[in-house]
Formats: C-alpha cells, sequence, structure tokens
C-alpha cells in the first residue's frame, strides 16, 4: 500500500534533513574514539573461489585473490 505525500509536505520533509545537516557535529561521548577508515575496509582474503567473498560492512569485496596483500601469520604473531 502506498501513501500519497503532498508536494509541500515533501519539501518540508527535505527541507527538515536539510537544516539537521548544517548543524556542526556534536562533540565526542567521553571515551568515545574515531576509527580510522583504513581499519574498517581492511579485511583477509575469504575463498575459496578466486573471488574474495568477505562482507564489508553489506557489501561484498569481489576484488580477485592476487589484488589482496597476504600476511604471513608469523609475521602477525611478532606484532603482537
Amino acid at each position: 500500500m502506498r501513501v500519497r505525500v503532498s508536494k509541500r509536505d515533501l519539501l518540508r520533509r527535505i527541507e527538515a534533513l536539510e537544516n539537521r545537516l548544517t548543524q556542526p557535529t556534536p562533540a565526542p561521548l567521553p571515551g568515545q574514539q574515531a576509527i580510522p577508515v583504513a581499519t574498517i575496509s581492511d579485511h583477509f582474503y575469504m575463498g575459496p573461489s578466486l573471488w574474495c567473498r568477505a562482507d564489508l560492512f553489506g557489501t561484498i569485496c569481489g576484488a580477485h585473490r592476487d589484488a589482496h596483500q597476504f600476511i604471513d601469520e608469523n609475521d602477525l604473531k611478532e606484532q603482537r
């Protein structure tokens, strides 16, 4: 069932959203830290095919296996 929305109501909603987007970003909460963007997208290759099946927040990577940087597990242990 579709609800009909008048042009006036639609424009009012769009203007309200635009006003909210112009507001400054609120100050971080105590103890809150930003996550570097690179950390979010870094992932391990997930096979078994040639194309990566890693789920990155609802988006499948889909890159070829050779496009991923392979890290030896021993190197990871040394960094810890």
